[in-house]
């Protein structure tokens, strides 16, 4: 720290000078909001109003801002305005009505020369290309050739969870079902065998937990700093560069193994093989409207009125030049797939397991439900899974209480007059939609944070307002992996309610801690006691 008593007076004077410019530079737009009569919490210099999630949990936040400032406030990330949206009927209008005016998610201060040519990142008409071709991956046809891999991950997990029932013991459940959610998508998109329980040290594992678990400093420093000064310190988005290197060599190992084999499309049915088949379909309509009628009692449907079903149905792109993906975007889309399915699956296992545990009346009805319609093997048959009310309701519970992804966002393409609302958006400007904080609004939910499955029964659903529940977002760019989220989930919690009794144990957090800082619903310890079946 010698150099600073070396300065000049000169150097001082400049440097001091510098002070107020800089403070303008960082605040210049904080009054955008309030001269258009939108009120918001304070925002401060260089972090905006992200300041209140680096100390408090991002759920805590959103929650306490939807009942002091109402269903549409202002933000600021940084320095830069982004509106807040809670009311159902303007969300309809930007994630289906006017999508093609909100096509993009917010612009990233990192871009990865690989890994974000991914369908979630993706911009404008690569997006649309991207969805074009994966779309036609994930639908029933598809998921019923993953569903034995899926079930042999979950024989393998019965058998640890085997020993931890003998005794009744105490179990860290989120980190349980995410060894289980990993060995399933390294099968199903890696065709890649795991070993998740007995070799935590395995290198695919390391380097799984490297992209998916950030330090608090590194988040901070991500919401904090300038884009230029992370770009230099290397502060990214997207996990450690050795990781993402593995990720990227093994795809590529095995896209090249697959396209010299002539008869790999017979042998292979994972996700990378079903990317390295896939082109454009122009008779995927036909695809999709099976799956509508195989899943059509299923909760995800409940803002799906006749206009969202005809914007779901448009043809995303009807002028494609490349109908395949490249050996990159196949990387990409495997990387993302892993990263979100993993995480997704394992914390809403938990979050179920625990509220099953709080609720023991509602796990004894889960499992009659599950007992009448078990096969005479011990199976469920891929077309049972959505066709069992109950378990379809607490999943869509579950998901209501803790949404994978707390806020989703969109960037707006031209000036746009949103609703009756009087509020004008100008083009690039950001919106947020608070996922989690609607979920918990008794103006759309009576006793919001009550575990109560029943409303989402079949002969409940109607009571539902549209666009009040959305796990998966809504509209044409919803979650494109959703299907294989909602196998995974059903079958492994099945197999497991059938065989094992969650309870509540001294060591069970009532109510759960969540983490700051991050847009996902994360916990810091979900406990539960694992008994067997009495």
């Amino acid at each position: 720290m010698t150099f600073l008593v070396d300065l000049s007076w000169f150097t001082w004077i400049t440097l001091l000078s510098a002070l107020p410019l800089i403070y303008w530079r960082l605040t210049r737009n904080f009054d955008y909001w309030t001269k258009r009569g939108i009120t918001g919490p304070k925002p401060y210099p260089s972090v905006g109003t992200n300041l209140y999630h680096f100390f408090t949990p991002m759920t805590t936040v959103d929650t306490q801002r939807i009942r002091i400032f109402g269903k549409i406030y202002g933000l600021f990330n940084g320095n830069v305005p982004v509106l807040s949206v809670a009311a159902p009927e303007l969300i309809q209008k930007i994630l289906v009505k006017d999508f093609h005016l909100f096509v993009d998610r917010k612009t990233r201060p990192y871009e990865h020369p690989v890994l974000t040519k991914n369908v979630f990142h993706s911009r404008a008409d690569h997006w649309k290309r991207l969805r074009t071709i994966v779309s036609p991956t994930f639908t029933s046809g598809k998921m019923r050739k993953m569903y034995p891999m899926v079930r042999e991950c979950i024989a393998e997990y019965l058998q640890v969870l085997d020993g931890y029932a003998r005794h009744g013991s105490d179990v860290n459940i989120k980190d349980m079902h995410y060894k289980l959610t990993m060995n399933v998508i390294a099968r199903c998109a890696f065709a890649t065998k795991t070993d998740t329980y007995g070799d935590p040290h395995n290198p695919f594992i390391r380097h799984v937990k490297s992209m998916t678990h950030f330090p608090f400093l590194k988040l901070l420093l991500m919401y904090t700093l300038p884009v230029p000064v992370k770009k230099v310190l290397g502060i990214k988005y997207v996990g450690s560069e050795e990781s993402n290197e593995f990720f990227m060599r093994l795809t590529h190992q095995i896209v090249t193994q697959r396209k010299t084999d002539p008869d790999a499309h017979r042998k292979y049915s994972d996700f990378i093989q079903l990317l390295v088949d896939a082109e454009v379909d122009r008779d995927a309509g036909d695809d999709q409207s099976d799956d509508e009628a195989m899943d059509a009692d299923e909760a995800h449907h409940v803002n799906e009125g006749k206009e969202e079903r005809e914007v779901q149905r448009k043809p995303l792109a009807t002028n494609i030049a490349n109908k395949k993906l490249t050996t990159d975007e196949i990387k990409a889309q495997g990387w993302i797939f892993f990263i979100a399915g993993s995480e997704t699956a394992a914390t809403t296992l938990a979050y179920s397991s625990y509220e099953l545990a709080l609720n023991p009346d509602i796990q004894e009805r889960l499992r009659a439900e599950v007992d009448g319609a078990v096969d005479a093997d011990g199976e469920f048959p891929y077309e049972r899974l959505t066709k069992l009310p109950l378990l379809d309701a607490v999943i869509a519970e579950t998901l209501r209480l803790y949404p994978p992804v707390l806020r989703i966002d969109r960037k707006c393409s031209q000036d746009y007059k949103l609703g009756e609302s009087g509020i004008t958006l100008f083009k690039g400007q950001d919106v947020d939609i608070p996922v989690y904080a609607i979920h918990h609004s008794s103006d759309f939910y009576e006793n919001p944070e009550q575990f109560n499955p029943d409303r989402f029964m079949p002969h409940n659903r109607h009571k539902l307002t549209p666009y009040t529940y959305l796990p998966f977002g809504a509209g044409p760019r919803n979650c494109v992996g959703m299907r294989f989220a909602l196998l995974e989930i059903k079958l492994s919690l099945v197999h497991i309610i059938r065989r094992y009794r969650f309870v509540r144990s001294a060591q069970t957090p009532v109510p759960l801690e969540f983490k700051t800082v991050a847009n996902v619903c994360s916990a810091k310890r979900v406990v539960v006691a694992i008994h067997e079946r009495s």
